[in-house]
């Protein structure tokens, strides 16, 4: 297994700048490990975006070392009994209730589709893509014009929430859909959208 820089060095995670360096040459008179190792050890340790990289690698755990043995009487006692919270007493109807909420959120909300619309679209100026989605998908979903005006508009307005959102593939595939429309506007504008979602996956 690589070892961690300062290890090599044999130095803290606290250590400063000035540490470093000199930890370096203590390092050389050691000899443990080869002078190109230790230089490239001081290196990542100077830099700050390495050094992070070097304390997330640093093993939280010391080496295990060989068992000793040690008085082991505790094991004889009892246990001591198990308290629970009362936190946890409604742990189960909680779950129930946002399972319940789930469910709520999955299905069509009782909203005509003219008002799925506008919200749809206010939502995504705000900037509340959840909120958005949600009215949006209802909206497509319960239109059966598929031609219309409104709903491509609210088809280009649902790419937008889904990119916003982090839903990059959901965008792109009703981009890739609304590429092969007839219309040759909704064809070039869901084409450029299409590149430009792509740049981003």
């Amino acid at each position: 297994m690589k070892s961690n820089p300062y290890d090599i060095l044999g130095i803290s995670q606290a250590a400063s700048k000035a540490e470093i360096t000199k930890a370096v040459a203590l390092a050389m008179k050691r000899k443990q490990y080869p002078v190109d190792v230790i230089a490239k050890a001081q290196k990542s340790l100077m830099k700050s975006e390495e050094r992070i990289i070097a304390d997330y690698l640093r093993p939280i755990l010391p080496t295990i070392k060989r068992f000793k043995y040690s008085n082991l009487e505790a094991l004889t006692q009892t246990a001591p009994s198990l308290t629970l919270l009362s936190e946890f007493d409604n742990l189960d109807h909680a779950i129930a209730q946002a399972t319940q909420q789930e469910n709520l959120e999955r299905e069509p909300l009782p909203i005509p589709l003219s008002e799925l619309f506008t919200e749809g679209m206010t939502a995504c100026r705000e900037g509340r893509y959840p909120k958005a989605i949600k009215y949006l998908e209802d909206y497509c979903q319960g239109c059966k014009e598929h031609n219309s005006q409104n709903y491509l508009q609210a088809q280009m307005w649902l790419i937008k929430a889904y990119q916003m959102g982090g839903q990059l593939q959901r965008a792109k595939a009703i981009s890739q859909m609304l590429s092969n429309h007839t219309h040759p506007q909704v064809n070039t504008w869901a084409n450029k959208i299409l590149a430009m979602l792509s740049k981003q996956t």
